[in-house]
């Protein structure tokens, strides 16, 4: 068994593959199985969790395994032959996961936001707003990007301007909500950051923050207006997506909620309209984190010859 550590995952993996894998993933996601996430809380705070996936075109199997300390992460992946039940890989997932989130959320959005987006409107200045930027712009060629949030927006805005060669400024949630084509919320809010009466007709909206039913970014009314709602995987969504979960009864119907598999496969019984407003609510799902551990273990089987 082989072990690979972040800075590894780093010179191995980049945005492009991440988005690649994501679609791979996503198309064949009928063909393997989930196992939903599993948290444990001690009576000092800490938290581990785990969540995996049974992916047998790519002849793997795996979990996610990690703490949460303070509000701190720390990941692991365990990858495991398919076709023998040996395991392959430890792999540290910090880097991995940042860019496995992204990589979704861009392949939803070249799925289901218009092709004409022009504004993509961050709110969140973290980890995950500096891997959604360029991921996003691998799938739509922006014109601007606003950014929003509590700290760190004017340094986010420089570093997307030098690196990517869009303009990029600092607006408030407000403004970020309503000027946006593409709108990505990556924060740690409990509550709505904005009424979503604001949002323009035709935006697409990926709301990636919130992994817990008690905590939410959209409110109702963004929910309500959203003509199609897409989730990873559904019954992983109804237990701990709370922009949903906490929705007020007849807000929306889940047996007309979609899975992000339909979008990528062509199978989903949705046409996009101009001015629909489509959003993608994202929790994270062990078919992401194993999908790209196994083609972060092909590449360093290619490159250290193991």
């Amino acid at each position: 068994m082989k072990l690979l550590s972040n800075q590894q995952i780093s010179e191995l993996l980049t945005t492009e593959d991440a988005i690649g894998a994501m679609r791979e993933a996503f198309a064949a996601a009928g063909e393997g199985a989930h196992q939903g996430r599993v948290r444990t809380s001690a009576s000092n705070g800490v938290m581990l969790s785990m969540m995996g996936a049974v992916i047998p075109g790519a002849g793997i199997a795996g979990a996610k395994v990690y703490t949460t300390i303070k509000g701190q992460f720390k990941f692991v992946i365990v990858l495991f032959s398919s076709e023998t039940g040996a395991p392959l890989a430890t792999i540290e997932a910090d880097t991995m996961t940042g860019l496995r989130t992204a990589a979704a959320t861009a392949v939803a959005c070249d799925a289901l936001a218009r092709p004409d987006a022009q504004v993509l409107s961050v709110i969140g200045t973290g980890v995950q707003a500096r891997s959604h930027v360029p991921a996003l712009m691998q799938v739509r060629k922006f014109k601007e990007v606003l950014v929003a949030g509590i700290s760190g927006q004017q340094e986010l805005a420089e570093e997307i301007t030098r690196t990517l060669g869009v303009p990029a400024r600092v607006v408030t949630v407000d403004e970020a909500a309503a000027a946006a084509d593409v709108l990505v919320t990556v924060t740690r809010s409990a509550t709505p950051l904005f009424d979503g009466k604001l949002l323009r007709p035709g935006v697409f909206v990926a709301a990636v923050g919130a992994s817990k039913a008690n905590v939410r970014e959209l409110d109702d009314t963004a929910i309500a207006r959203a003509a199609a709602l897409f989730v990873e995987w559904k019954p992983q969504a109804q237990q701990e997506a709370g922009d949903l979960v906490q929705c007020a009864p007849g807000t929306f119907d889940w047996n007309n909620v979609l899975e992000l598999a339909q979008a990528v496969d062509g199978s989903m019984p949705y046409q996009r309209r101009a001015d629909d407003i489509v959003v993608y609510k994202a929790i994270g799902i062990g078919l992401e984190d194993v999908a790209l551990a196994g083609l972060a273990y092909r590449k360093a089987c290619a490159k250290y010859g193991w």
